[in-house]
């Protein structure tokens, strides 16, 4: 007799199409990273001013508040293709998104790597997050969708572990590539990924929910089989159509802005909430200062020459971003043992001691210090609030809410990064040694945030969560809020 879909943990075929559509999230990790390594020669001309054919050594930045806006206005772009794909997505599907807006890495490849002036450089770095904005809004909701309860535990942190990835990739090849005239091949290889997503995605399947929802049923279905690797769906395809059919008695899908002014047949204000602040205080903890500037953090303690490329600190940020994705993929086994609550309260407070820890290295000049700290700083994230936050926005929200929440989420989350991309290096011109103390704050407030609003979603199905904690903003302290966990076979039958 054939399993139950629904008892299914992670099949081969969800890994596959994981690993597929992690490649936009990838790509993006790239992105972040690729201003890192190269920002001295970029922005200071560490290497001398001289030309190669018609193309400068860099594109000299005279204030660091420019070159803030050069680094976070990536996140500008993200926040736009995150908005543009929602209703692309409705439309055309995951796959549309997907395959399509890959293309445009190639046409912002193009740019950054051809580029001769600061508003070039400007442009190719949005379009390129436009491009990022679109595939992260698809994927989240993408896999949520396709995988079961059990294996979102574990595939639903792939995009954070995808991201690092992409990180720690762009830092190994700029340790070859900072120099001019190579630093323009690491921008043009953001192209390729884009041209990868383009040419592979067309072959996995559309979201099971996605087709129920658009009245394509026997599509659905023979999708559904494949991600159960031969298990009996007829159960779980009946819960779908089944709540699809609940969805449309009650609504259509709701937009951005029906959620944010409430008008959704539940009462989403607490997701709304959840989703919000752990998106916010994912980039407030400070880590996006880490991933932007961290070349910079260091050496300011090393006291390299930035034009020996590559540095000490250089490379020290490259092992960091190994060390990073390593403890990702510690996040993604240990959310299926400790749960999202735990993980995430557990990180946030470990960061707040390293950022106080890291002022204390600084202010008294402690090299060694300050780079562990940097090192335990980035690792933590990747526990809990890198992966973390995008699984829980897609098991606290309904279906008929799911991509307007997930671009609720990504858009705050792109609309952060970009301001401390921004504000970061006035930010540290002012405060000095003591910068990390503001980030301590934010890492304080989001423990006892999480603490108190924050549901276990660990194991526990969409619908389950969805039905307890649809009442308006509340506390989740006491046995009054605690979701059943997932039923085994013979219980569903």
């Amino acid at each position: 007799m054939s399993v139950d879909s629904r008892t299914l943990g992670v099949t081969k075929y969800q890994v596959f199409c994981t690993i597929l559509a992690a490649i936009g999230s990838l790509n993006f990790g790239w992105n972040i990273g690729s201003v890192n390594i190269p920002g001295d020669v970029l922005q200071n001309c560490v290497t001398g001013r001289k030309y190669y054919g018609l193309f400068p050594s860099c594109i000299y930045v005279k204030s660091g508040t420019i070159w803030g806006i050069i680094v976070g206005c990536y996140a500008l772009g993200a926040i736009m293709g995150a908005v543009i794909s929602n209703p692309v997505i409705n439309r055309k599907g995951y796959k549309f998104v997907l395959c399509w807006f890959a293309l445009l890495n190639v046409v912002g490849a193009l740019l950054l790597s051809l580029t001769t002036k600061i508003p070039q450089f400007i442009i190719g770095r949005i379009v390129v997050g436009v491009a990022a904005g679109a595939a992260n809004n698809a994927m989240a909701t993408y896999i949520s969708d396709m995988t079961t309860a059990r294996g979102r535990t574990i595939l639903g942190g792939a995009l954070q572990f995808a991201c690092v990835l992409g990180i720690m990739i762009n830092n190994g090849f700029a340790l070859g590539l900072a120099p001019p005239p190579r630093w323009r091949i690491l921008f043009a290889i953001t192209g390729v990924f884009g041209l990868i997503n383009f040419a592979l995605f067309p072959f996995a399947p559309e979201s099971p929910k996605w087709l129920v929802k658009n009245g394509r049923i026997d599509e659905a279905r023979v999708s559904l089989q494949r991600f159960r690797a031969g298990a009996d769906i007829e159960e779980e395809i009946n819960d779908i159509i089944q709540t699809d059919k609940d969805n449309r008695e009650r609504t259509a899908d709701v937009n951005v802005m029906q959620v944010l002014r409430g008008q959704t047949p539940d009462n989403l204000r607490h997701q709304l909430m959840c989703v919000s602040a752990l998106m916010f205080f994912q980039q407030m903890c400070g880590i996006n200062a880490v991933i932007f500037y961290s070349t910079q953090i260091i050496n300011n303690s090393t006291h390299d020459n930035p034009a020996d490329i590559p540095t000490l600190a250089q490379i020290l940020t490259f092992v960091i971003s190994i060390v990073a994705m390593i403890f990702t993929f510690l996040g993604m086994v240990l959310a299926a043992y400790l749960g999202r609550r735990t993980l995430l309260i557990m990180a946030h407070a470990a960061m707040g001691i390293f950022s106080a820890l890291m002022v204390a290295g600084s202010v008294k000049d402690v090299t060694g210090l300050v780079v562990t700290m940097v090192f335990l700083f980035n690792a933590f994230f990747n526990l809990g609030p890198g992966p973390i936050p995008w699984a829980v926005a897609g098991e606290m929200t309904p279906g008929y809410a799911m991509t307007a929440m997930s671009a609720i989420g990504t858009g705050i989350g792109y609309l952060f990064t970009f301001v401390i991309g921004v504000i970061f290096p006035p930010m540290q011109e002012a405060m000095g040694d003591w910068t990390f103390f503001f980030f301590m704050a934010w890492n304080i407030l989001a423990v006892v945030f999480i603490f108190l609003f924050v549901p276990e979603t660990k194991d526990r199905p969409i619908e389950d969560t969805v039905r307890i904690h649809s009442c308006g903003i509340h506390t989740v302290i006491g046995k009054k809020w605690q979701a059943s966990v997932i039923k085994e076979k013979d219980e569903l039958a």
